[in-house]
């Protein structure tokens, strides 16, 4: 079934689906999902669904000893895992009688994908009821997150009525039909495995460190204007090979909406550097020259929220 007829049922819900046991507060309900996410122990497989794909993941989650561990393992497509340890994030990818690891610096996994402090998304998005639905054998209450400019997509979530653990996640467009979403079809909460279990899964494999190509930094690139909401969450360098300068990398956020802006000296593109926009379904690029470099916005945002990035990108003097 197309991701935008399961949307079309969602919305066609009763009435009074809406009104049974709903949180009278949908702002504290948002809240209480963000912080149960992040506190809750879990163990459980997803799907994620975009672009005619499907992609099926295993995620365990705990929270002891003022610990925070998650295991992530791909069980479609090449082999891989995830493991974080507080904000320590570890890829690590099987090769032959070897398995690669390499520490990331910015990632998000399902089901934590709302903020901390889930307040400041109520003054970007308005909240509305979706009312009941059974997810994973679980009751869950639904939210639309419905943004209130034109410089982010909007969404729709539903948790679990007993916990607030975030079960599934749907991203939609500017007609808010639905294009992705992410979806728990087993999960067992309040439990997971052993503290020692949380290890990459490769153990018969000899592990090789890849050396991180990207270091944070704080360089003089700042955005005079950005779109209400959005604030600088990391900003990296990287080195690429074949390239003799490295690349910067800032990403920007919301706390939901995602926003990369690499820069790199425009000596390094060639004679003939991509110019202007770009799209394919929700994510959208657009490159444009700043002085001697190359600025590269990329996103699943309105292309108005790159243009007012890129556009605004300014190196100021170290002075």
């Amino acid at each position: 079934m197309r991701l935008w007829l399961v949307w079309v049922a969602f919305l066609s819900l009763p009435a009074s689906a809406a009104s049974i046991d709903s949180p009278s507060n949908l702002n504290a309900w948002l809240s209480h999902v963000a912080k149960a996410t992040q506190q809750l122990t879990y163990d459980g497989t997803y799907i994620y669904q975009h672009d005619d794909s499907v992609e099926i993941s295993h995620i365990s989650h705990r929270r002891d000893n003022g610990s925070e561990l998650t295991k992530l393992d791909a069980l479609s497509g090449p082999p891989h895992a995830f493991v974080r340890v507080n904000d320590a994030v570890y890829c690590y990818i099987p090769d032959g009688n070897q398995v690669k690891v390499e520490r990331h610096q910015y990632h998000k996994f399902f089901p934590a994908m709302l903020p901390a402090s889930a307040a400041t998304l109520t003054t970007l998005y308005t909240l509305k009821p979706l009312g009941h639905t059974y997810i994973a054998d679980h009751d869950s209450f639904g939210i639309s997150l419905i943004p209130r400019d034109d410089y982010r997509y909007g969404y729709a979530l539903w948790a679990d009525t007993a916990t607030g653990l975030l079960l599934k996640l749907v991203k939609l467009d500017s007609k808010q039909q639905a294009v992705a979403q992410f979806t728990f079809t087993q999960v067992d909460i309040g439990q997971a495995p052993a503290r020692q279990q949380f290890q990459s899964g490769f153990a018969d494999k000899k592990p090789v460190t890849v050396p991180s190509r990207e270091v944070q930094v704080q360089t003089h690139w700042r955005i005079g204007k950005l779109p209400d909401g959005f604030y600088l969450a990391m900003e990296t360098q990287r080195d690429l090979p074949g390239k003799p300068q490295d690349i910067i990398h800032q990403v920007y956020t919301d706390g939901l909406a995602t926003v990369s802006l690499f820069i790199e000296p425009l000596d390094q593109l060639g004679s003939n550097p991509p110019r202007g926009l770009s799209s394919q379904g929700m994510m959208s690029l657009y490159a444009r020259p700043v002085g001697i470099y190359q600025v590269t916005a990329l996103g699943e945002v309105p292309a108005a929220t790159l243009m007012m990035m890129a556009d605004n990108l300014n190196l100021e003097s170290s002075k």
